[in-house]
This record gives structure tokens, sequence and C-alpha cells, in this order.
């Protein structure tokens, strides 16, 4: 199988630590480099989407042919003169949260940097699944919105038990809910991508959905997660 993911941005890293841009010892310095190594020798990424046709109606916004119902207003604002869409899943697996979860007890500096490292690959691999979308749109003259996730704003979390279900996460990439219907194994995405043959307005991004976007620590560095 194709290694999806051969680098991980070590500036991406260092964000997510809540880097401030000061000199870093020599000594954490290599560890982070080792940890970039480590993450990318141990996690498996897998992906897949698949189209729908988008109907809105009174209580949502409707994928054809599936019981997947997006409710909100964001959701029906971000899909706004969206006649189609993808469904994103997407996964690293469970080893690289097993490498974790016990690095956090036996070495915790490295647990840390191991998390951060995975939380930058999984957000490489949603680029990686997009820019295949984006191909394909492009072939059709059709645009683009940015992924828009369960959790966004007021798209209730519930809906993910659908997405799972309509994709078969479990049976192709191994991903699952718990029973607060969060995505196992930790690092993974699902998310929606609208599809239009209009112009869409590239001004809007996620973070104009994001409940924690008053005390976010990026955005108040002009940054975003």
């Amino acid at each position: 199988m194709q290694q999806l993911i051969t680098h991980i941005d070590k500036s991406e890293v260092l964000r997510y630590l809540g880097h401030q841009g000061s000199d870093i010892p020599l000594a954490l310095d290599q560890l982070i480099d080792q940890c970039i190594e480590l993450t990318i020798q141990t996690i498996t990424p897998k992906f897949l989407y698949q189209r729908f046709s988008l109907v809105p109606q009174a209580d949502g916004i409707h994928l054809e042919q599936t019981p997947i119902v997006l409710t909100g207003n964001d959701i029906r604002e971000h899909l706004a003169n969206c006649q189609q869409g993808y469904l994103l899943c997407l996964t690293l697996g469970l080893s690289i949260e097993k490498m974790i979860r016990v690095k956090m007890i036996s070495n915790p500096d490295q647990g840390v940097i191991l998390d951060s490292c995975a939380s930058t690959a999984v957000e490489h691999l949603a680029d990686y699944a997009e820019k295949e979308i984006a191909a394909i749109a492009a072939k059709e003259q059709l645009n683009l919105t940015w992924r828009f996730s369960p959790g966004y704003g007021d798209l209730p979390l519930s809906v993910q038990k659908n997405i799972i279900s309509v994709m078969n996460t479990y049976q192709k990439i191994g991903l699952t809910l718990n029973d607060n219907l969060l995505l196992t194994p930790n690092k993974s995405v699902t998310a929606i991508i609208g599809l239009s043959n209009t112009k869409l307005d590239k001004r809007t991004n996620k973070c104009d959905f994001c409940n924690n976007q008053n005390h976010c620590a990026f955005r108040k560095k002009g940054k975003q997660c």
C-alpha cells in the first residue's frame, strides 16, 4: 500500500505544542525530530469518500438515498448553492493512538510531542484526500467548499452515527464511534465538502463556525487550528 504520509511539517507540530517562536533547546529539537519519524513509521493512514446529491428540506439538508440529515443553520449556510457533496472519512489507525497512550505514562514529554505529530499528520491526510476530490471537481469545472465536520458550529455530533454507517467505515478503514459519539481511533476525521457549479465565497472558514473561537489560542495569534 502506498505510504500516504511521508513528511510531517515540523512548524505545525510546534504550533500544536504551543511554541511561541523562541529558540528550541537542542535536546528538545532532536526529540521532536525523533517523534516525527516515529509517527510516520507508526501511522496507518486510510481514507474514503463518496459523492451524494444534497436535498434541502425543512428539517435540514438530506443526503439523497441515505438516512443522513445535516441539521443546523451553519451547515445550511455552508452548503448554500451546493447541489452535491462528498462525505470524507479518514483515520491514522489505532497503532499511533496506543503508542501515545503508553508514552503519556512512561515518557510524558514524548507522549505530548507524539500527540502533536499525530494531530499534524491527520490534517495532512485530510488535505491529501481533499486534493483528490478537488482534482475530480476541477475536471467537471465545479467549485468546492472547505471541509465541515460534525461538531462545527451547530452541526451535531450525533450525525456521525449515520455517516459511519452509510460509509461502512468500520469494515473499510477501521473507524467507529465511542459512546460519546467521538471517533475511534481518536486521530480521525469525518467531513462534508460541498460541490457547486457557481463561484463560492472563499472568505468564510471553519473559524467562523467554531464554538471555541472566543477562547482559541490559535485565533489570538492570527492562526487556525
